[in-house]
């Protein structure tokens, strides 16, 4: 029996998954790093298209309005405990932005895999902006503690203020958290549905 209820397994589910997204996004990052200096305004949307499997699941299995934001702020309080406090607020608002693309309709569409790629599409935008956002505000002193070399904060400096390169990064976020979606679904329906733990509509 389905119900749009929060249980104790809600949050245990969505903690987990969170966790391991956040994982598998700094994997990602950890074995790109070698070619991050050519690739920076892409790297969020290329970690969430990885992840992307996880909060399918994850959404699809919790089914409940407020799944999206849950995790969000779970992963803004991820990002405090690591030392960058300023993405809490951040990650919130991402979050709210990704659950209003999910209000509109009867509960079902917390179930549907389009409506979930979309929503962590434009969570994915939010996601991507982040990276730019902590250089307006920190400026070059947290990529200079990381001991980066100065051609490097350069070039990611030059990336940050071109309009061209900030968009196309955007636009890569959405495509690819949106991509990941819709790839996942064929691995979920061969592997978890058949399995019986979950369920959703196309």
């Amino acid at each position: 029996m389905k119900t749009s209820k929060w249980q104790a397994k809600d949050l245990i589910t969505i903690g987990l998954y969170t966790i391991l997204i956040y994982i598998i996004n700094n994997v990602i990052s950890i074995i790109l790093s070698p070619i991050m200096l050519y690739i920076y305004p892409y790297m969020s949307g290329i970690c969430l298209f990885f992840s992307s499997i996880v909060y399918l699941l994850m959404a699809i299995r919790v089914g409940k309005k407020g799944t999206l934001l849950l995790m969000a702020t779970v992963t803004g309080f991820i990002y405090t405990l690591m030392g960058a406090p300023l993405m809490l607020p951040f990650f919130i608002v991402a979050g709210i932005v990704g659950e209003l693309t999910l209000l509109s309709g009867d509960g079902t569409q917390y179930r549907q895999v389009k409506r979930q790629a979309v929503a962590y599409g434009i969570y994915g935008i939010l996601f991507g902006s982040g990276a730019f956002v902590m250089i307006y505000v920190l400026g070059t002193e947290f990529f200079e503690s990381m001991k980066y070399t100065k051609s490097f904060i350069d070039r990611i400096l030059e990336y940050a203020y071109s309009p061209l390169w900030m968009a196309s990064g955007l636009a890569a976020s959405f495509f690819l958290s949106w991509l990941g979606c819709m790839i996942s679904k064929g691995i979920l329906s061969k592997h978890f549905v058949k399995a019986g733990y979950i369920s959703y509509q196309s």
